[in-house]
């Protein structure tokens, strides 16, 4: 299994990456939720992709 990523955006659009541990996973994202954050988990490959996407955009 390949590493696993969460991002965390607040309320003015600022995002951050946020260590995981994976046998709390579920419990972080709650907690994220819980401070009024918005959570998304991304394994390797969607990181990468939204990284391509985020790369285009910006050309």
């Amino acid at each position: 299994m390949g590493r696993t990523y969460l991002f965390s955006e607040d309320a003015n659009g600022r995002s951050r990456e946020i260590k995981v541990d994976p046998k709390h996973l579920d419990r972080q994202v709650r907690d994220e939720r819980a401070a009024g954050r918005t959570p998304t988990v991304l394994d390797e490959d969607e990181r990468i992709r939204f990284g391509l996407l985020s790369q285009r955009k910006s050309r």
